[in-house]
Order: C-alpha cells, then sequence, then structure tokens
C-alpha cells in the first residue's frame, strides 16, 4: 500500500513514499484536517454536519487519496489511521522533553490553507507556544571583556552591518575582544551560540560537524538523540533557528569553508564571524580589524593599567608605540606594568629588547613577538618551563591535571595566567592564544618536545583507559604500559563520573589521537583511540571514531602489531554496523579474525566471531549466524573466558530460537543466565533473561515469558540501556496480545514507541504498526 505520511503544522501536505498527493479543496479537506486533528479516534459523523453531504465528501476524499487513503468507517463515524505524521511526532518529543526537536517540524500555522478548523488551529498553535516556553534558551557568549576602550566606530559598523559579518585582522589585533564586547551589548532574546573554531591553531582545527552537534545540544537535544548522519545534523540545525533572532558567533575562523556548513541561512539570525582570513569569496559583509591609532591604543591600555597612566603620559605612549597598537600586546604590557616600578622604566626596558622576530604579515608593526619574549624573560624558571611545554600541548585548553603530569609537579599556571600568557576559562581550564602558543613552541628544544609529548600522551592514555574501564569492565585486554615518571594519572570512579571526565577531555582527545599519529607516538595512536572509543560509541560520535579508528590503523602497521591491527579492524567493524554500513563490516571482520588467529589472541577470535553472528543475522542468515555463535562459545571454553562463553552461549540459544528449534533454544539460554550471574555482567544477564522470554512465549508458557520479559527490564533499566528496553517492551506487548490483555500491550508499545522516538530509532513503526493494528479508541470530542 505505501508509507503514507500527514503534515498538518503548516499547509496540509499528504505524501506517499515520499510524493506529494493532491488533496482537492472544500468540505473534503476541512473533514480530512478534522480527522487528522483526532488521528486514530472515532468522530463522531455528527461533528461534520450534513451526513449526507459527509458522505459525498468523504467518498471525493478517497478517490482523490488513491493509495494515500487511510479514512475508515464506523458504526458512529470515521476515523484516519495514522502511524506517520508530523502531529504524532510533535507530540511523542515533546514527551519525551526533546522540545527543540519538536518545533523543529513546524512549518508555519497549523492547517494554515484549510478552512473552517479555526479552534483546531489554535488549540495546535497554544500547544506550540507551551512547548516553546519550556525552551532552553542557549547563553554561550562569554562576558565582556573587563577592559574594553576605544572600537567605536567598529561598533557602530557591526551594529549596522547585515545578517552574515566577518571580523578579519592579523593575530592579537583584538578581534575576539571587540566581538565580545558587541554581542554583550546587543540584545538578542532567542539567545546566543559561540564557538571558538581553532582555525589558526597549532593543532587541527574545529570540524564543523562536531561544532553542530555541540550546538544542537545547546539548543535543547539531548546528545543521544542527535541524528548520526551528518547532513541530517544540519538540516536540524538550521530548522531550529529558522526565525529566530539569535546570534552566532563564530570565532577564529580558517576560511569561508570552515564556516559555510555553520551559517543558518536565515536572516532572522546574526552571525558574526571572526578570522584573520577576510573571506573574500564569502557572500558577506567584511570589517577588516587593524591595529589600534595611537590615541585609542593610549586609551586601551590607560583603561587596564588605571590612575598612574596619566602621571607618565609620555612613558604611556612609548608602551604603545613598541606594542604598534596590537590590543594583545598591549594586554600583555599591561599586566606586567609593576606597581613598584614606572611607566618609564618599563618602557625602557621593552625599547632594550633584543627580540624583534615579526610574524610572517610583511609589517614588523603588528608583531607582537619582542612583547612575548619579555614576558617570557621575566617569568620564574619552573614557569619558562611550564610555557614552553604548553606549546607543544594542541589545545583547544588543557586541565591543571594535565599540566602537572606536564610538568611533573605543581604547574604555576597562576604566574602564567597573571603575566597574560594564559587565560583560564569558565570552565577552569587553561587556554592560550595562537600566537603565544606557537612562541611557546619555538622556544623549547627537540629534546624537550619529544619528551613531553612523551608525557602528554601518557597522561591522556593513562587517563582514557581509567575512565572507560569504568564504562566497560568486559572490554579487550590492552596493556597500556607504565607511564613516564612523574606523570599523574587522572582517575575516575563509575560510570557516571567516567562520562564526565570524557564530556570535559573530549575535543583534546580527538586532537591528541590524531597528533599521536603525525608524531609517530604509534603505540599510543592506536591505544588512545581503544580507550576512548567507548566513550564516542554510547555517545553516538561514531563517524569521528571511524576516521580516528583508519588514521590509526597504519600505527598498527609500523609496530608490526598484528593484535593491534585486528582489534582496530574489529572497532570498524561494529561502528560501521552502528551505522547499517554493511556493506564495509564484512572485510573489517574478515580481517580481524585472520589477524586474530594468526597471532593466537582467542579473546579476539571471540569477539568477531560474535560480532560475525550479528552481521549474519542481519543479512538473514541464521544458520551462519548459529555457526559463528557456536565457535565463539567453543574458543570461550578453550580460553576460560566466563563473560565471553556466557554470551555466545546466548547467542546460540537465541539462533535456535529464531530456527523454532525452542527446547534447545531454553536450555542454552538457561546457561548463560546461570554464567552472566556468576561473572557479573548485568548487560548480559538482561539479555539472557530476554532470550528465555522469547523462546517461552514460542512455546506457549505465556506466564513464564511475561515474568522473565519483566525481571529482564528491571535488569536493563538498572543498566540505563535504553534501545534494550525498548525492544522487550514490544516483545512483552506481543505476549500480552497472547493472553487477551490487549489494554496492557497497548500500554507497553506506548513506552517503547516513547523510548524509540526518543532515540531516533527507525524501529519505531515496530511500536506504530502495533499500536495502529489495534483499536482505535473513542474521540474525546
Amino acid at each position: 500500500m505505501g508509507d503514507v505520511r500527514f503534515l498538518v503544522l503548516g499547509p496540509l501536505r499528504v505524501e506517499l513514499d515520499g510524493h506529494p498527493v493532491d488533496v482537492p479543496e472544500g468540505r473534503g479537506r476541512t473533514i480530512l484536517a478534522t480527522l487528522l486533528a483526532h488521528a486514530n479516534e472515532i468522530v463522531p459523523l455528527h461533528e461534520f454536519g450534513d451526513p449526507a453531504a459527509t458522505r459525498t465528501a468523504i467518498s471525493r476524499l478517497r478517490r482523490a487519496l488513491g493509495p494515500a487513503n487511510r479514512i475508515r468507517t464506523h458504526n458512529t463515524g470515521y476515523f484516519v489511521q495514522v502511524s506517520d505524521s508530523d502531529l504524532l511526532d510533535f507530540h511523542a518529543l515533546r514527551g519525551q522533553g526533546r522540545y527543540a526537536e519538536a518545533l523543529a517540524l513546524w512549518r508555519g500555522e497549523p492547517f494554515e490553507d484549510v478552512d473552517g478548523v479555526d479552534a483546531i488551529a489554535a488549540k495546535l498553535a497554544e500547544e506550540r507556544k507551551a512547548v516553546e516556553s519550556l525552551l532552553p534558551v542557549p547563553r554561550q557568549l562569554p562576558a565582556p571583556p573587563a577592559h574594553f576602550a576605544g572600537r567605536d566606530r567598529e561598533l557602530a559598523a557591526l551594529h549596522d552591518s547585515g545578517p552574515v559579518t566577518v571580523l578579519s585582522g592579523t593575530g592579537g589585533t583584538g578581534k575576539t575582544t571587540l566581538a565580545l564586547q558587541w554581542a554583550n551589548e546587543e540584545d538578542f532574546p532567542a539567545g546566543q551560540l559561540h564557538v571558538n573554531l581553532r582555525g589558526f591553531a597549532s593543532g587541527p582545527p574545529a570540524k564543523p560537524e562536531d561544532v553542530i552537534r555541540g550546538f544542537l545540544g545547546a539548543l535543547g537535544v539531548p546528545p543521544d538523540h542527535v541524528p548520526a548522519n551528518t547532513g541530517a545534523q544540519t538540516a536540524l540545525y538550521r530548522k531550529l533557528l529558522r526565525g529566530k533572532r539569535m546570534l552566532i558567533l563564530l570565532d577564529n575562523a580558517r576560511d569561508a569553508d570552515h564556516v559555510r556548513p555553520l551559517l543558518p541561512g536565515d536572516p532572522a539570525c546574526r552571525v558574526l564571524i571572526t578570522s584573520r582570513n577576510r573571506m573574500d569569496d564569502l557572500d558577506t559583509a567584511g570589517l577588516p580589524l587593524d591595529a589600534l591609532g595611537q590615541s585609542e591604543a593610549e586609551a586601551v591600555l590607560s583603561e587596564r593599567i588605571g590612575p598612574r597612566a596619566e602621571a607618565e603620559p609620555a612613558a604611556l605612549a612609548r608602551l604603545v608605540r613598541i606594542c604598534a597598537g596590537l590590543p594583545l600586546a598591549l594586554a600583555i604590557v599591561a599586566a606586567r606594568a609593576d606597581p613598584e616600578h614606572s611607566l618609564t622604566a618599563l618602557a625602557h626596558e621593552l625599547e632594550t629588547a633584543d627580540v624583534l622576530d615579526f610574524l610572517e604579515t610583511g609589517d614588523e608593526t603588528t608583531s607582537p613577538r619582542s612583547v612575548f619574549d619579555w614576558s617570557y624573560q621575566r617569568l620564574s624558571g619552573p614557569a619558562q618551563r611550564l610555557f614552553r611545554l604548553l606549546g607543544v600541548h594542541p589545545g583547544p585548553d588543557v586541565s591543571a591535571a594535565a599540566a602537572m603530569s606536564l610538568m611533573g609537579g605543581t604547574p604555576p599556571l597562576a604566574e602564567l595566567t597573571a603575566a597574560g600568557l594564559v587565560t583560564m576559562n569558565a570552565a577552569g581550564r587553561f587556554e592560550l592564544h595562537d600566537l603565544v602558543r606557537a612562541y611557546a613552541r619555538d622556544l623549547g628544544t627537540e629534546q624537550e618536545e619529544r619528551t613531553s609529548l612523551r608525557r602528554l600522551m601518557d597522561h591522556y592514555l593513562h587517563s582514557a583507559a581509567i575512565a572507560t574501564l569504568e564504562l566497560n569492565r568486559f572490554l579487550s585486554d590492552v596493556d597500556v604500559g607504565v607511564p613516564a615518571a612523574g606523570v599523574v594519572p587522572e582517575t575516575v570512579h563509575g560510570p557516571e563520573e567516567a562520562q564526565r571526565w570524557f564530556r570535559a577531555e573530549i575535543d583534546v582527545l580527538t586532537t591528541v589521537c590524531e597528533l599521536a599519529v603525525t608524531t609517530r607516538f604509534d603505540r599510543h595512536a592506536w591505544q588512545l583511540v581503544w580507550a576512548i572509543r567507548t566513550f564516542m560509541d554510547i555517545t553516538g560520535r561514531w563517524h569521528q571514531a571511524i576516521a580516528l579508528l583508519h588514521g590509526a590503523l597504519p600505527s598498527t602497521h609500523r609496530l608490526e602489531d598484528e593484535r593491534a591491527a585486528a582489534l582496530l579492524h574489529q572497532l570498524l567493524a561494529h561502528t560501521k554496523h552502528r551505522l547499517s554500513d554493511m556493506a564495509v563490516v564484512e572485510p573489517h571482520l574478515a580481517e580481524a579474525l585472520r589477524l586474530f588467529e594468526r597471532t593466537g589472541g582467542l579473546d579476539g577470535q571471540i569477539r568477531a566471531h560474535r560480532n560475525y553472528a550479528h552481521l549474519m543475522e542481519a543479512n538473514g542468515d541464521l544458520p551462519c549466524a548459529l555457526h559463528h555463535a557456536r565457535r565463539a562459545a567453543e574458543l570461550s571454553e578453550r580460553a576460560g573466558d566466563i563473560s565471553g562463553l556466557a554470551g555466545s552461549t546466548n547467542q546460540v540459544g537465541w539462533y535456535h530460537g529464531l530456527l523454532g528449534e525452542h527446547a534447545q533454544a531454553l536450555e542454552h539460554c538457561r546457561t548463560a543466565l546461570t554464567l552472566h550471574r556468576d561473572c557479573g555482567d548485568r548487560l548480559g544477564e538482561a539479555s539472557a533473561l530476554d532470550s528465555i522470554a522469547y523462546n517461552l512465549h514460542h512455546v506457549g508458557d505465556f506466564p513464564g515469558a511475561i515474568t522473565h520479559y519483566r525481571e529482564s527490564l528491571r535488569v536493563f533499566e538498572e543498566i540505563g540501556e535504553q534501545f534494550e528496553i525498548a525492544t522487550t517492551l514490544v516483545n512483552l506487548g506481543d505476549t500480552h496480545v497472547e493472553t487477551g490483555d490487549v489494554h496492557e500491550a497497548r500500554q507497553v508499545w506506548q513506552e517503547a514507541e516513547a523510548i524509540y522516538e526518543r532515540l531516533g530509532h527507525a524501529d519505531v513503526a515496530k511500536a506504530r504498526h502495533r499500536l495502529t493494528e489495534w483499536a482505535a479508541g473513542p474521540s474525546s470530542g
């Protein structure tokens, strides 16, 4: 019959297999709108007015809809059978607190092209307003600069600029400071989004797809509901911004290609981009920013130094000239303006400095390097060393704990902050301006850089390994070695702490993974990816994980470590399976199994065969799936791996059940249940209970099946495994139907539907189909 979708949150539309179906004007259109507003509910005939005219209109409407017709006749009226509509989606998303996604479904006013449904449309419009009031308003904008002066012309130009403006200029001209000052002065009632794109950092720049995921979270989309596909993420991002007076501040962009995916494409939004690149190829307004003029620069430096600047105007002017009006240099000089020494002495000290290494701008007056060097030379020995070591860190920021491992002791971060070389952000983490980081990196020797890189890699590898085992203690065994002397890995306790740590560090961890590859720290390269992959898996960062896994594979080849290569191939297969990219799952699994067999790694072979079983099940080849499950069980017994034996034994039982061999299935699944409980694998225990319930259902023991499904649900809920909860609820509902308890079946299917909706999983169709198949309830009106 085809898939039919009804759209009512805007102009009325009907789609059949994605293609529009014409809905004729007139009485039939009004009747369809009324039925859709009460989807799957009986609307009494008398509510439509003249019965004869109603029947005639519905007959014509049915003919017009053709294969898309879902109108059904009841003794007392009519109802439309709906399993897919934007209104159903809106209510489901609202019920799960996914307000942003719910509002993104709206295309205008409800039923805006239908006459005679004003009351229905008004009610839906009120529902929309109620949800809008619950939507979080993002306030990501950092606080305005504590000391700001000048730039009146630029502030006025920004106020009068168009929807998208590029604020460009060389490094250190104060682009970010000006952007923050203007943004905090303006009013954006829908909120502000802000990101540092790190376009000119020493490490890799922020990826637009990662930024969009962060923005979606700020707009109210939970991480586990962000679409897996990058195109779908971008589409949702732009839908959520449609018609909103919101600021998007894109700081430190590399070029036009860096920001194009982040532009909302809606003139109601204001976008401000800061960059060293003018982005002439971007169709936007441009505002080039140069160094400050003498008078403005003197006002800026005076604002920072305080009243004593007025007592030494000549020295103030000299300092400004030395700094070439560069705001970044002015800020560092102000930080070094010790009240115990005169500004005249400070100016003399700077003028006699011998470091005049200018940036590659062709204009010596735009280089702050002499100021950086002057500040660096006045740091204590330990602070100088830490500053050089921080130049190796790829950013975007660094925690005090990571700085301690770099330093091998207490890091003098306060001294660096006071000197204006390092800033502390709102999260209590430390940042270096791009130019400062480049300067710091140039100071170190090759040997010092290599040593500090090793300490950096060790800190993040060992910290991530600790955290990932808190998320899942049944991972493949990986020997990460012993950290270098003085490295103190961060420790967490329990999965909640582990997830908090990963959320804070994931941007750094991904850049460190890439840095390990480019600097040929080969063991760290693949082990770091292994250590962070579990977190990336449970948070849906599958595309990013695949890129990192592919990037790390050559490192295993250089190491001639076939077990490591096998593990990465197995993880690639698992992650590709998550994305339903089945065409490449089997080649990765085949290579993983080949290498695990060559190296004699039974643990890896067990996992590969279990993955093969899942793949064969997905391909519909149950005998082959059973073969791989049996092979995994044999290898588990040989290895003495209780967890692997429990999981593979349950798989064997599951496939016997799918093949109709329920007695054998129950024997295997009950054995698996005992083994899972013995080794403390709660996820495996819940899976075995579910398998037992499935087979009890198929031998007619419905009470036993219900008991086991309920017990499985209890354990799944303790773990928080939402997808498995939904799947078990669907199966439980089927069993309730067999007992004649349709009411209870509908209740659990509704729970399953809500969970699938929250997860954004295609299996929502299973729950919806069952709810539609079983009786529609009466209309409330």
